[in-house]
């Protein structure tokens, strides 16, 4: 395993225009949700490109890039939605329903396994340690 960062896909953060009755609070909150907005968006996409990766989309990826790094790193236009979550998908994903929410039924349950090994992590390193009986 790497010792290196996950770096997920960045989207990027609308321009606003900030409107005259927004305190300096209200704003910064503003442009705070827009941020982890973004971000979250990020890993969606990139949580469907390990997912591709893993089951080996890139082999018949239309994109030259994602064949010859042997790895998803595709994406779609981040500001087209005429297909649920289509900015999310890779572009080796057919824009199906089925095939779609298969993908996104596995990073659901991926993540919830993840969540659930750092709870069982953060429970044992906050448990106080046992002796050994004899010791």
């Amino acid at each position: 395993m790497s010792d290196k960062p996950w770096q997920h896909p960045v989207f990027a953060i609308p321009k606003m225009e900030r409107e005259p009755w927004r305190t300096d609070a209200q704003w910064a909150c503003v442009v705070r949700d827009q941020e982890r907005h973004a971000e979250a968006k990020g890993v969606y996409l990139g949580l469907f490109q390990l997912l591709c990766s893993h089951l080996g989309f890139f082999r018949r990826c239309p994109l030259r890039g994602c064949r010859r790094l042997k790895q998803c790193v595709g994406r779609r236009a981040e500001d087209d939605w005429s297909f649920a979550f289509r900015p999310f998908i890779p572009p080796c994903v057919p824009l199906e329903e089925g095939i779609v929410e298969a993908m996104r039924t596995e990073i659901r349950a991926e993540v919830a396994r993840l969540n659930a090994a750092d709870g069982a992590q953060a429970t044992l390193a906050s448990a106080p340690r046992q002796r050994k009986l004899g010791a």
